[in-house]
């Protein structure tokens, strides 16, 4: 077994929604998630049909490009009266105990009944407007933090935002479409982007009746843990266009036992859900594996028999590394397959077979065609591996 150069050790952490704390390490960001939106005040309001659209999009940033979430729904409503509503969420962003001051969270627009309506931003200090601080949803917010900061001596989320608006909601039915983007969380290669749904039941009849979810990756390699309903029923994704998708199986702090996880790599097309009765046990995780030796930690079985990581894959990274007796170990062929590691994870699509055959054993080699842009992590794979093939030929 060729030794593999020690990568950061997962720090476990705990993201919640209003009655959770957030556990963070130096290798672990909080950023933002997302959240359903709920009524601010008591509601007899109940939701007919809803569509949920998640879109990982590419962002320029001061330091390159990163993914966002985008986050596009469109709610039908039954109102059994007229009148003026307060709707929103509450939601942590930037971290609680050290604001970073980055916007996280933005791009909130909303349309009631085909027209435009103004969506307000409060951070939660002592200096909230006296109306929002007499909402329901915010007064709760804050008594569930007391009793928290009670508990555990600690200092909760008075830099969380409340995200609000006002719907003239008309007797009967009423279309709500909003969308608004946020940047998640990030571990050493990997991001979190999460969305508390289970405030479905903050609704009248607690579910809804109608309801479809669609997620558009992009050619990001994704994972997705299992999402069970309060009927017992998991939520089964559907691959609609071209891609790989397999579940594998693996333990978890926070969960007896082993549990399934979706891991997905599109070529296009997205990813579907469609039922009745929706009403959510687990909240929506979609995690972005950007960096494959990263601290994601992958399953070690497969339904489909796909790998994720090998000795050789796993020995590229350490490349310049190796030692001589581990170097003795590999043959010209391991050389030429780790040499080629990088392009076939940016989806080249290779005219080698044995190349080809060997890479299309992993889950998230997608070929794309032969024009690929390697990250600077990942030349430096490809430097460090010639400079041992040719000290070899030397």
């Amino acid at each position: 077994m060729i030794v593999m150069k020690r990568i950061k050790v997962f720090l476990l952490f705990c993201l919640m929604f209003i009655f959770g704390t957030n556990v963070l390490g130096n290798d672990y960001e909080f950023g933002s998630e997302g959240g359903h939106i709920v009524p601010m005040n008591m509601s007899n309001i109940a939701i007919k049909n809803e569509k949920l659209h998640f879109k990982l999009e590419k962002v320029k940033r001061e330091y390159g490009t990163a993914n966002e979430m985008i986050v596009t729904v469109r709610f039908v409503f039954d109102s059994p009266d007229a009148g003026e509503k307060y709707i929103g969420f509450i939601t942590p962003e930037g971290g609680n105990e050290e604001w970073d001051e980055t916007n996280h969270f933005k791009n909130f627009k909303t349309f009631v009944n085909g027209k435009n309506v103004n969506t307000v931003a409060y951070r939660l200090t002592d200096f909230i407007p006296k109306d929002v601080g007499e909402l329901e949803e915010v007064k709760k917010y804050f008594k569930e933090y007391d009793e928290e900061k009670a508990k555990h001596e600690a200092e909760y989320y008075k830099k969380s935002y409340v995200y609000y608006f006002k719907a003239n909601f008309k007797k009967g039915e009423n279309v709500v479409e909003h969308s608004y983007q946020y940047d998640g969380s990030g571990g050493v290669g990997y991001s979190d982007f999460n969305y508390v749904w289970t405030t479905i039941s903050k609704w009248k009849n607690q579910k809804v009746d109608n309801f479809e979810v669609v997620i558009e990756p992009g050619n990001t390699l994704i994972a997705i843990p299992e999402i069970k309903m309060k009927n017992g029923k998991e939520i089964s994704w559907k691959l609609v266009g071209e891609g790989n998708i397999d579940y594998g199986y693996k333990n978890y702090y926070d969960r007896d036992g082993q549990y399934k996880i979706l891991y997905a790599k599109l070529k296009n097309g997205y990813l579907h859900f469609k039922t009745e009765n929706f009403s959510p046990e687990d909240e929506f995780r979609l995690i972005e594996i950007a960096y494959l030796n990263g601290n994601h930690s992958f399953p070690e079985k497969t339904e489909k028999g796909f790998k994720y990581k090998d000795d050789l894959t796993q020995a590229a990274y350490s490349a310049e590394y190796l030692k001589a007796d581990e170097l003795k170990q590999l043959t010209n062929d391991d050389l030429k397959i780790m040499r080629n590691y990088p392009y076939a994870v940016e989806g080249y699509d290779f005219s080698d077979k044995k190349l080809k055959n060997y890479f299309s054993q992993f889950l998230w080699y997608i070929p794309t065609g032969k024009n690929v842009e390697l990250e600077n992590y990942e030349y430096d794979i490809v430097k460090a591996v010639d400079k041992i093939i040719k000290s070899r030929k030397k």
